[in-house]
């Protein structure tokens, strides 16, 4: 519906009810003045006490219908002043790239959850300008633009365009928010965990959940999350859970979801997998979800990144004793963000035994090594890898892309992410398949101790 029409409607709303109102408030008056004037010849005491009890209870009928109608007015009045804002504003940003604006729509909103993405413009600032937003906080539409005049890609002049908007409504413009656009992330969230701690052959319990993070690496951050509800017939053989066969089928339902019930771009979306220790060595970049009638991709190309979390160390009890570790760890982290990998990950050899990390170099913040061939070893080693609280890691499970490890890895910590990404991109676009798997065999552990899976409360969604 467009959003005049819903404008106009609340405006109509109020405006017949405030008639109504006033018009009572007139009947009253005249009830008022004709009990007075009956007060004023009768003699009988009985009678007279009936009057003035009708009297007072017309007259505090009337005091409240009086503040009910100024309250009203009041209320038509700002939605009149709303709408002419919205005119304005709708065709100032007529001109902007939407994508611009739904980008930044996702990342204004301080709700405990997503919101529908509105698919016009009217209908996007329509629904910002209705949420309350906090007591202490800036509205939500003067949070949306605040956030949209950082945008790098508006041309100079619908900035300063907006700026003008933005100062007819005395909103101070916000400039420490310029760099909060480029680091948020929209992550979908998939969490992987047994049934039975000491018998994975029972299934897994799997959950999902969107999170929106207005900055992964901060440490001191409250996530927006969105419970999503996973609609897939387990494997009969391990139902109520699920089996290591179901996870692609999870996956493509899960990215479905995201691009039709919510609406974020493939290439906007980080999808993190909080894996049991037997299954971390997945190759969870290279399932495939439905893109057309017969047409298929990997997630790995078309997604922003791919990483791999454990959900051991965040729901089991094993890892509790060396979780201040990897909080430390993390933290060191963050203060060599712009460091090169080269100086921060060190190189570990499972197949010959070096599996320890030496901490007492402050540089070090993870590693990076060849996976073992033995599934057994590689359970093994990623056992002592969380035991020492690491971070991130990055692995590939050929040797022949070693010297791709080597080279991914002389980015800085910061860009590790997007470049693997790109490498993967570029990898899964081979025309042979052994050739896409071996180039694209790269894996990223990147595991934020402050950020886990969240509590979901699927009656919200």
């Amino acid at each position: 519906m467009h959003w005049v029409v819903r404008v106009s409607r609340r405006f109509q709303l109020k405006q017949d009810q405030f008639k109504a109102d006033k018009q009572q408030l007139e009947e009253l008056v005249v009830e008022h003045d004709a009990i007075t004037k009956q007060l004023g010849y009768e003699n009988n005491a009985a009678e007279r006490l009936r009057l003035e009890r009708q009297q007072d209870d017309c007259r505090n009928r009337m005091d409240k219908l009086a503040l009910k109608c100024d309250r009203l007015e009041k209320e038509l009045q700002a939605l009149e002043v709303e709408e002419k804002v919205l005119q304005t504003l709708i065709a100032l940003l007529t001109p902007v790239n939407f994508e611009t604006v739904t980008k930044v729509y996702q990342f204004c909103l301080s709700e405990g959850r997503f919101r529908p993405m509105p698919e016009t413009l009217e209908a996007l600032l329509l629904q910002i300008a209705e949420i309350p937003g906090d007591r202490n906080e800036p509205k939500p539409l003067l949070r949306f633009v605040s956030l949209l005049i950082q945008e790098k890609s508006l041309a100079a002049a619908q900035r300063d365009d907006l700026k003008a908007w933005a100062k007819t409504q005395g909103m101070p413009i916000q400039e420490e928010s310029a760099g909060q656009l480029e680091t948020a992330e929209i992550c979908l969230m998939v969490k992987v965990q047994p049934r039975s701690q000491n018998d994975p052959s029972l299934g897994y319990l799997v959950s999902a959940a969107i999170a929106q993070d207005p900055n992964p690496w901060k440490s001191d951050v409250e996530t927006i999350t969105t419970p999503i509800t996973i609609a897939v017939t387990p494997d009969p053989k391990c139902a109520p859970g699920f089996s290591q066969d179901d996870l692609p089928r999870i996956l493509n339902e899960l990215i479905a979801t995201c691009g039709r019930d919510h609406h974020i771009p493939l290439t906007d979306l980080i999808i993190q997998w909080f894996l049991p220790i037997e299954l971390m060595s997945l190759p969870v970049e290279h399932w495939q979800f439905q893109s057309g009638r017969w047409q298929k991709e990997y997630s790995g190309k078309r997604c922003k990144a791919v990483i791999v979390r454990s959900s051991d160390r965040h729901f089991s009890s094993n890892y509790q004793s060396v979780k201040s570790d990897w909080e430390k760890f993390w933290m060191r982290l963050l203060a060599c963000l712009e460091s090169r990998c080269t100086e921060t990950l060190v190189h570990l050899d499972p197949i010959a035994g070096e599996t320890t990390i030496d901490w007492g170099k402050t540089t070090v913040v993870g590693c990076k090594f060849v996976e073992h061939h033995d599934p057994d070893q590689q359970e093994d080693l990623w056992d002592k890898l969380l035991s020492q609280g690491v971070p991130i890691a990055l692995w590939t499970r050929q040797s022949e892309t070693k010297r791709r490890m080597q080279s991914l890895s002389t980015c800085t910590i910061s860009k590790l992410s997007e470049s693997l990404a790109n490498h993967r991109q570029k990898a899964l676009s081979h025309d042979a398949e052994i050739d896409r798997l071996k180039a694209a065999s790269l894996c990223l552990l990147l595991d934020n101790p402050f950020r886990p899976f969240p509590t979901l409360d699927y009656q919200s969604a």
